[in-house]
């Protein structure tokens, strides 16, 4: 899972109770913004309206009266993996632990769970500001991000979702959040800076920075060494009030952003005073633009092209545009000064009436002379879209998937699905259902023995969702089919879990469209021969022995000493 905190656009800001409004029909009604968006479950928390649109005044109304919060209204989302799809009482228990963890509890929240993506994720409007007190809420003191990704890894642990492989926080098996250990790694760009990558598939001038500098600014021995060899690669290093920037072409790049240990005060203490170094004009080459993945190389420069070749239309068409607004600016100024000469001892009814026909004049040449923003025909450069938009409105629907998952290894593919019969993919799932439910079962009841000498809940171990997807991997390699497996999806899942409230088709087509998708290829790759096996083989056993595994986890429980309550 992932969480992300959204903040309300800065340009052209509109009244608070707008934009709470605007959020609000959004998540209950987002078709309204957006045609593909669709919406499966909604819900809201404490409110006395039962109505939309009482509720959107109700949570106005309390939002408006906080004066010193800009903005009390916050906007979560939680959003789930590919591979796995919340029904809606998960949704419903994500929200109640999100708001009880966080200090909301009480609170206003408008909820929705939208699935126009290739992953399920829910939008929370939560009202900050409490109804009881009338003060607004700060969760962990302002650092609220750091408290979310806390709630996340109890969410994932209690309803048995995957998690990130850089996820911040874990839970342990004694139900205690602790911070996830991660692998040493080098610089790393920050969240700005990794969404303008996958907007445009460019190398954000963060990145560039660091690949280029970091290095030369670790070990620089002194001020000049460090500005000569920034400016070998292009790079120029200033100071800017109390702290320091390094320029990439033109767009300046906090030299902290690139590592910490770049701030002005620690240069200064490793290499003395600043010295200001001597870039010459025409000295630092500039960077060219570089493409964040080598294996979207010839589709990156298409779209480059194509941006650069509807942006210079565009600019040649507003510079034509200035040029005749300037001439109808200075014409206009004459014939006003030539109505003023030729008025000259008119009575004062003759000068306003003809005043006021030249302004009327004048006010239609203006709206005539405005046209709209001229459009290239290029659906891929109409409204400058995305890499993976444009890759996609050109049809090339695999590199779009591709370029969605760039920064995982891509080893060989799985060999392509034969056609299988629908009662065969029956079985194998059954088949499949059935060995997933014993590893479950046996995991559960190692989680409950914790539980009982820990006090904390058993976990669960996977969600449904989640083991329908990595059944649905070892029958693509067995052979069956897309719509084979599509099949046994619907038919046997409904029939073992009725209870959930899906709709089971469009569960059975994602579940599916992962497991034969570019996500599916990579989970194939990596999975070990024998999980995929050609034949599946349930027979009972008599007197099952747990495996060896198991033995040793339980012979260690019976060492565990036992507590008296005193």
């Amino acid at each position: 899972m992932i969480v992300k905190k959204v903040k309300f656009k800065s340009k052209k800001p509109k009244s608070k109770a707008w934009q709470i409004g605007d959020l609000v029909d959004y998540i209950r009604s987002p078709r309204d913004v957006n045609p593909l968006e669709k919406i499966e479950h909604g819900g809201n928390r404490n409110f006395f309206a039962e109505t939309h649109a009482g509720q959107k005044k109700e949570m106005i109304a309390l939002a408006t009266a906080s004066v010193h919060s800009r903005m009390p209204v916050s906007h979560w989302i939680f959003s789930w993996k590919e591979h796995e799809q919340p029904t809606p009482e998960q949704v419903d228990e994500v929200v109640d632990i999100f708001l009880e963890r966080m200090g909301f509890t009480g609170h206003q929240a408008i909820y929705g769970l939208h699935f126009n993506t290739e992953n399920y994720h829910v939008h929370i409007a939560v009202n900050r500001m409490s109804p009881e007190t009338g003060l607004v809420v700060r969760p962990n003191n302002g650092f609220d991000i750091e408290a979310a990704h806390k709630v996340m890894a109890e969410i994932e642990h209690c309803q048995g979702w995957s998690r990130e492989d850089n996820g911040r926080y874990t839970m342990d098996d004694s139900g205690r959040i602790i911070r996830a250990p991660r692998p040493e790694q080098g610089p790393k760009p920050k969240a700005e800076a990794l969404d303008y990558e996958a907007h445009t598939g460019d190398k954000s001038a963060q990145r560039i920075a660091q690949e280029r500098g970091h290095a030369i600014i670790q070990n620089a021995a002194s001020w000049a060494e460090l500005h000569r060899k920034l400016a070998a690669v292009g790079l120029r290093f200033e100071k800017k009030g109390s702290g320091a920037i390094i320029f990439v072409n033109e767009i300046a790049v906090k030299a902290s952003s690139v590592d910490r240990a770049f701030s002005m005060g620690k240069l200064c203490k490793r290499l003395g005073e600043f010295e200001e170094g001597a870039y010459e004009d025409g000295k630092v080459e500039p960077i060219a633009p570089e493409p964040v993945s080598p294996a979207h190389l010839e589709d990156w420069k298409e779209y480059r092209t194509e941006r650069e070749n509807a942006g210079t239309v565009i600019r040649q068409a507003e510079r034509q545009q200035q040029t005749v607004r300037a001439e109808l600016k200075t014409r206009h100024t004459q014939e006003r000064k030539q109505l003023a000469f030729r008025l000259t001892g008119k009575r004062l009814p003759d000068i306003n009436h003809a005043r006021h026909e030249l302004a009327e004049k004048q006010r239609e040449e203006r709206r005539a002379m405005v046209t709209p923003r001229p459009v290239v025909v290029s659906p891929a450069t109409r409204k400058r879209p995305s890499f993976k938009a444009w890759l996609k409105a050109h049809g090339r629907n695999r590199q779009a998937d591709r370029w969605r998952y760039r920064n995982r290894p891509f080893s060989a593919t799985p060999p392509p699905s034969t056609v299988a019969v629908s009662r065969e993919a029956l079985v194998a799932y059954a088949a499949h259902w059935e060995i997933q439910q014993k590893e479950n079962k046996r995991r559960a009841t190692m989680a409950a023995a914790m539980a009982l000498f820990c006090k904390v809940p058993a976990k669960q171990p996977e969600s449904s969702s989640r083991l329908d997807a990595r059944i649905a991997l070892p029958m693509r390699a067995e052979g069956h089919s897309r719509e084979a497996v599509t099949d046994a999806l619907r038919r046997s899942a409904q029939k073992l879990r009725n209870e959930e409230q899906r709709d089971w088709q469009r569960y059975a087509a994602r579940t599916a469209a992962y497991a034969f998708g570019l996500a599916g290829d990579l989970e194939l790759a990596r999975m070990p021969q024998a999980q995929r096996a050609s034949s599946v083989e349930v027979k009972p056993v008599a007197n099952p022995q747990p495996p060896p595994q198991q033995q040793h986890e339980e012979e260690a429980w019976r060492e565990v000493p036992r507590l008296r309550m005193r």
